[in-house]
């Protein structure tokens, strides 16, 4: 179950990323949403990644601990970061199904 957990961890802390960073406008274009960011899904889109950011500190702690969990937590947002920039920088594409989807929901 450890193994699950830190996969869920890592998901949680590159979706809550992507969110953020999809909430601009620079990089809503880039990953083909079009032209800006439509102003009704900024501020959803922004709560929904903190909320993920949240999620991956709760699962952390539930995995490892206080002491334990929010050095591997730590870790993870800068390896989320990390993802997430090299995603938008050199495969902004991918993260075209998540901006089609917020688009449908939109």
């Amino acid at each position: 179950m450890a193994p699950a957990l830190l996969i869920a961890l890592a998901l949680a802390s590159y979706f809550g990323f992507a969110l953020l960073a999809l909430s601009q406008d620079r990089h809503w274009e880039r990953a083909g949403g079009g032209r800006d960011c439509p102003g009704r899904l900024v501020l959803p889109m922004r709560i929904a990644g903190y909320a993920f950011l949240l999620a991956s500190l709760a699962l952390a702690l539930w995995r490892d601990g206080p002491s334990f969990g929010s050095l591997v937590w730590a870790t993870m947002l800068s390896v989320g970061a990390v993802a997430v920039t090299c995603t938008l920088t050199w495969r902004a594409n991918w993260l075209r199904p998540v901006v089609r989807t917020l688009q449908g929901i939109g």
